[in-house]
C-alpha cells in the first residue's frame, strides 16, 4: 500500500467504496450486508477518520490523550497503525466515557459523554463503512445528521409549509438519546447490518462505562451523548417512527430528535398527535407533554433555534409566515459575548479581543441568515461594541462617561469588528 499517498487523500477510496454500498442498499431494500468489518481496519479509512474526528478538535476522554498530543508528540502515523492492529486482532475495547453536564437554555443541564480519541476514530471508522446501508432507507422527513442534509433544509421546509399547512403538533421527546432501548436498537441495526463484529463493536460502545465523579456506571439504555456514532443511531431507530408514519396524519419534518407535524385542521393535529404518541409508545420512547403541543401558526411556535409567526408582506398583500431567531438564540449569542471578553486577560490586545469576537458573529450570522434576522443582528452588532467598550475601559482604566463618547461603535468596527447586518 502507498502509505503517503493514503495519507494526503485516503477519502477517495472511502467515497468509492461508499457509493457502491449505497447503491447495491438500494437496489436492494430487504438485502443485509456482512462485509463491512475488514474495511474499518483499513489503513487509508483509519486516516480518513482520523481528519475528521481531529477537525472537531474535541476535548481528550479518561486517559487525557489529546489530539494535540497525538498530532504534535506520539504520531499520527503511529496511533493509526496501533489502532489498526487492535482492529484487526480483535483486541480492541473501548474505555470508559467521561461524563460531562452542559448547561441548556432551559436551566436544565445536557448529560453529554467524552469517549477517548482512540474511540471516536474507531466509531468514525465503522460510520464511514455502514453509513451508506443506512442512508439508502432513510426517509425525506429526516433531515439531521445525514450527509448533504442540514437544519437549515429543515426550517426551510417548516417555513413552506406553515404558509399553507396552519395547525402545527409541536412534539418533543423526553432525554431521546438515553431513553433508546439497546434490544430494539440492535434489531433494527441488524436489518441492513449482518457483520457479526461490527455488531459487537456497537454493542460494546453502547454497554461502555460512564465514569462520574470516580464511580462507573453500566447504561441499560440509551446512546451516549458525545460519541461520534451516536447520531446514526439514533437516526437507525427513529426512521421506524418516520417509517410507521402515515402522510395523510399530517406533515412531518424530523431532524434527530426534533419534530414537527402540519396539519390543516385541529382535527387533523389532535389526530396526528394521538398517533405520534401511540407510536412513541412502541418504540419504548416517551414525550415530554409538558413541550409537546397543538397550536395555530398565527400564534407562533419554535423550531431548531427560529420563531415562526405571521407577517404582513407588502409585496403580496397578505399575511405570510416569517421566520426570526429565537429570543433564546439571541440571548444566548450575548451572553457568549459578555463571558469570552469578561474573561480576556487584560494583557491582550483590543486587536486580539476583537479576533475573539468574530468568529462567534460569524457562527451566528452563518446559521440565521436564512431567517429575517436584521434587527437581531443589529443587536448582536451592538453587544459586541457594549463589550469591548467595557473591556478597553478596563484596559485603559478610563471613567464611563468618557469611553461611551470616545469609543462609539465606529471605532471598532474600523479595527475589523463584523458588523452582523452585513454578513446577511
Amino acid at each position: 500500500m502507498n502509505v503517503e499517498k493514503t495519507q494526503n487523500n485516503p477519502m477517495t477510496w472511502v467515497r468509492e467504496f461508499q457509493r457502491k454500498l449505497y447503491l447495491a442498499a438500494k437496489e436492494r431494500p430487504e438485502r443485509g450486508f456482512g462485509v463491512p468489518y475488514d474495511k474499518v481496519c483499513r489503513y487509508d479509512v483509519l486516516m480518513e477518520a482520523w481528519k475528521r474526528v481531529s477537525a472537531n478538535n474535541g476535548s481528550p476522554g479518561i486517559d487525557n490523550v489529546s489530539i494535540k498530543y497525538i498530532r504534535e508528540e506520539y504520531g499520527i502515523e503511529k496511533f493509526a497503525e496501533e489502532l489498526q492492529e487492535e482492529l484487526k486482532n480483535e483486541r480492541y475495547n473501548p474505555a470508559e466515557i467521561r461524563r460531562v453536564y452542559i448547561p441548556k437554555d432551559n436551566g436544565e443541564k445536557r448529560p453529554p459523554g467524552i469517549p477517548t480519541v482512540k474511540d471516536r476514530v474507531a466509531q468514525m471508522a465503522v460510520k464511514l463503512m455502514i453509513e451508506p446501508l443506512f442512508e439508502a432507507d432513510f426517509l425525506e422527513v429526516s433531515y439531521g445528521f445525514r450527509p448533504k442534509r442540514s437544519n437549515h433544509q429543515a426550517v426551510e421546509k417548516v417555513h413552506r409549509l406553515s404558509n399553507r399547512l396552519k395547525w402545527v403538533v409541536d412534539v418533543d421527546l423526553k432525554s431521546d438519546f438515553d431513553t433508546i432501548p439497546h434490544v430494539k436498537l440492535m434489531e433494527c441495526a441488524t436489518k441492513r447490518l449482518r457483520d457479526p463484529k461490527i455488531l459487537s463493536l456497537i454493542h460494546k460502545w453502547l454497554k461502555a462505562g460512564i465514569l462520574e465523579s470516580g464511580e462507573v456506571t453500566e447504561p441499560e439504555s440509551g446512546t451516549p451523548q458525545g460519541g461520534v456514532l451516536s447520531p446514526l443511531l439514533s437516526n437507525i431507530y427513529l426512521h421506524e417512527f418516520d417509517r410507521k408514519w402515515k402522510r395523510w396524519q399530517g406533515q412531518l419534518i424530523r431532524y434527530a430528535d426534533d419534530m414537527i407535524v402540519l396539519c390543516k385542521t385541529k382535527e387533523e393535529a389532535e389526530r396526528a398527535l394521538c398517533e405520534v404518541g401511540r407510536i412513541i409508545e412502541g418504540l419504548g420512547l416517551k414525550l415530554n407533554m409538558e413541550k409537546t403541543e397543538i397550536r395555530h401558526a398565527s400564534d407562533g411556535f419554535d423550531f431548531l433555534g427560529f420563531t415562526f409567526r405571521e407577517g404582513y408582506s407588502k409585496r403580496l398583500k397578505r399575511k405570510v409566515m416569517v421566520k426570526y431567531p429565537k429570543k433564546k438564540s439571541l440571548c444566548k449569542v450575548k451572553t457568549k459575548l459578555k463571558e469570552l471578553l469578561k474573561k480576556m486577560p487584560l494583557g491582550k490586545t483590543l486587536d486580539d479581543a476583537v479576533k475573539a469576537c468574530n468568529p462567534v458573529i460569524r457562527g451566528w450570522m452563518n446559521y440565521f441568515r436564512i431567517g429575517n434576522s436584521y434587527k437581531a443582528a443589529l443587536e448582536v452588532s451592538g453587544e459586541a461594541c457594549s463589550q469591548l467598550r467595557i473591556f478597553w475601559r478596563r484596559k485603559k482604566q478610563s471613567k464611563r462617561s468618557y469611553g461611551n463618547v470616545k469609543w462609539r461603535n465606529k471605532f471598532f468596527y474600523d479595527r475589523g469588528l463584523l458588523y452582523a447586518p452585513a454578513l446577511i
